[in-house]
């Protein structure tokens, strides 16, 4: 993640020049850092003040850590309020169908914040509360997509059928808006963005990616139900084919973490104590941008209060 891959029509060094500001700060230009305040950690419960918004939580070895509810612009949703929803052990950010705070279902790769699919075809931050166009200046529309074709109009459905002459936001080319997104979309997305997406959930995961063809963590079934999850991958009409806008895309690494890949390879690890524990935990170089706090990985620390921990490394509060 802390590289861009190489983008069209010479895009590169646009993208190394956001990379600091998509990847490694909030809005007031703050990042944790390497002395930041952790904020879960095992407790000895009884002994140790609970920190404000903290949750004990039991694990299945006996031990005990403290959760922080993490909220998503004034809202605390599913992914982020320190229960296992889904009953499946993993809570939140450690359930690899929690995408970051602003996700409701922790059974699905579908956000499904209630109300918030209010503006088909028009996209902007698929990472954030809400859909539609404008308010972060993410612009994309699905009739954009040259998968919206006959038979199966992927990935939204006919009403959102390929016109290559669609304009959106401030009067974008489909082709203008594919390469290059603004300034803000990438400060404000891009961190909530997963390893492996673009920031309107178009995803090169699964056997279906190639190129610029991804699936869309939106998808619905026929009935309008979401249907994409980890299991599901191959199937194009439960993970509907969409097309990557490499404008604002973060690729997957080999020493990255990314939707449906929660372990690396032996020889990205390093670290002075031949693996985990010290004072730097588990070191992985690359897998965070220089600055951001790298987690999510046995041995290493967690986010400070109200980040997130997003594919491996933290992100900063949403509100």
């Amino acid at each position: 993640m802390s590289k861009w891959m190489l983008l069209p029509l010479g895009l590169l060094a646009l993208s190394a020049a956001c990379n600091q500001d998509l990847l490694g700060r909030d809005h007031a230009g703050n990042d944790p850092g390497e002395g930041a305040d952790m904020g879960a950690s095992s407790v000895d419960e009884g002994t140790e003040p609970v920190p404000d918004g903290g949750v004990v939580i039991s694990n299945p070895d006996g031990g005990t850590v403290v959760c922080f509810v993490t909220r998503c612009q004034n809202h605390t949703y599913q992914c982020g309020d320190c229960i296992d929803n889904d009953g499946d052990g993993r809570i939140d950010s450690q359930d690899p169908d929690c995408l970051g705070p602003c996700d409701h279902t922790e059974n699905g790769l579908h956000p499904a914040i209630p109300g918030a699919n209010n503006a088909p075809c028009k996209q902007d931050c698929f990472f954030d509360q809400d859909t539609g166009s404008g308010n972060d200046q993410c612009y994309w529309d699905h009739a954009c997509d040259r998968h919206e074709v006959p038979p199966d109009y992927h990935p939204e459905g006919i009403q959102c059928r390929y016109d290559p002459n669609t304009r959106l936001g401030e009067r974008l080319t489909c082709t203008e808006a594919a390469q290059v997104q603004s300034g803000t979309c990438l400060s404000f997305c891009g961190p909530l963005t997963p390893n492996g997406c673009d920031c309107f959930g178009c995803c090169s995961i699964g056997p279906q990616a190639r190129g610029d063809r991804g699936i869309w963590l939106g998808s619905r079934d026929e009935s309008g139900r979401p249907s994409c999850t980890l299991d599901a991958l191959d199937d194009p009409q439960r993970c509907r084919p969409c097309q990557i806008v490499f404008g604002c895309f973060k690729p997957c690494g080999r020493c990255q973490l990314c939707i449906g890949k929660d372990r690396l390879p032996p020889d990205c690890f390093t670290s002075g104590d031949g693996g985990a524990g010290g004072d730097g935990g588990v070191v992985v170089p690359g897998q965070c941008p220089p600055g951001v706090q790298a987690c999510g990985l046995p041995g290493q620390p967690p986010c400070p209060p109200q980040w997130y921990c997003v594919t491996g490394c933290c992100a900063p509060p949403l509100g």
